[in-house]
């Protein structure tokens, strides 16, 4: 009987078939079309329809409203500070420098503040518990993006994934891929055929990417 033992194996290892998946699975999303064996189109999508509904789960825009309000509760927190020790100046400093250079992102060093905040008495519980939601927010967020990285390769595809393709499917719950037979490939016959990201015009015309090459 063939108990646990889902999923096609192409003739590979399961290093070598994950990687081979991350890889079109990257490619992709890069271009927006791959033509590839039925077979493997029908595969991936198993690895890319969950990262991008991870994606929509965790795109900049559900956490937008929390990154406002500690935007809001560190300008709130300076008079606080100004009568703190040496070391949690330091660890405010490092926020809020941090929080005029990121865009789209929570800034560094919230750890390290919370911890400082929670060792002070005179400061505001709400602006503490605003700090804290934005630590744990930023913690989530992160973690997601280590798991996208876990199927995507490309640093660069991964930021595309959680930014135009997350907004591109925000009002889509899965299927968002569509696969198109595209005829018999010359020499060994495999039926070929393209799969592509779902359109607002759901017709696929031509690739844009060949299948990634196989890691070795």
């Amino acid at each position: 009987m063939r108990h646990r033992k889902a999923g096609r194996k192409f003739g590979r290892n399961s290093a070598h078939r994950k990687a081979m998946f991350r890889n079109m699975t990257t490619s992709l999303l890069k271009h927006g079309t791959i033509k590839t064996t039925l077979a493997k189109a029908k595969e991936v999508r198993s690895y890319v329809e969950p990262v991008i509904t991870l994606a929509r789960k965790h795109v900049w825009a559900n956490y937008a409203q929390t990154a406002t309000a500690l935007a809001s509760a560190l300008t709130a927190l300076a008079p606080a500070f100004e009568s703190a020790t040496a070391e949690q100046k330091q660890a405010y400093s490092a926020v809020t420098a941090s929080q005029a250079k990121v865009q789209n992102r929570f800034p560094s060093g919230l750890g390290a503040l919370l911890k400082a905040l929670n060792a002070m008495s005179d400061v505001d519980a709400t602006l503490v518990d605003t700090v804290r939601t934005a630590r744990v927010a930023q913690m989530d967020r992160q973690h997601a993006l280590t798991l996208a990285g876990q199927t995507v390769v490309e640093a660069a595809i991964i930021e595309k994934l959680f930014g135009e393709i997350a907004d591109q499917f925000a009002g889509r719950n899965g299927g968002y891929t569509r696969v198109v037979k595209a005829g018999s490939r010359p020499g060994d016959n495999a039926p070929m055929a393209y799969i592509a990201l779902v359109q607002e015009q759901e017709v696929v015309e031509a690739p844009v990417a060949e299948e990634a090459a196989d890691a070795e």
